[in-house]
């Protein structure tokens, strides 16, 4: 099961995120965010401080709400190796290949 708390601050929405972010409830999330009426995404945050699993859908939506600039809070082993994975990515790895 996924908590999802909406909350709408000058100039942004914060999804504050606790359980699992796994099957239906990754679609719900994507629901929520697609949506959310913001006007740069870099003013949309999602806090996983209270996730305690995220799957791979969960973790491929992550990263396409990374790659448009939606900052991403976590706490905990798990969560912030996610999230450091997903820095990685936008910041190097476009695919390339050597």
């Amino acid at each position: 099961m996924l908590k999802i708390t909406v909350s709408n601050e000058h100039p942004g929405i914060t999804f504050t995120l606790s359980g699992r972010l796994v099957g239906p409830w990754v679609q719900e999330l994507r629901q929520c965010w697609t949506r959310a009426e913001f006007d740069d995404p870099t003013h949309c945050q999602i806090d996983l401080r209270e996730v305690t699993f995220i799957d791979e859908a969960g973790r491929t939506l992550l990263s396409q709400m990374d790659r448009e600039g939606v900052r991403i809070h976590a706490k905990g082993c798990m969560t912030k190796a996610i999230v450091q994975d997903l820095s990685k990515i936008r910041a190097g790895d476009h695919g390339g290949g050597g």
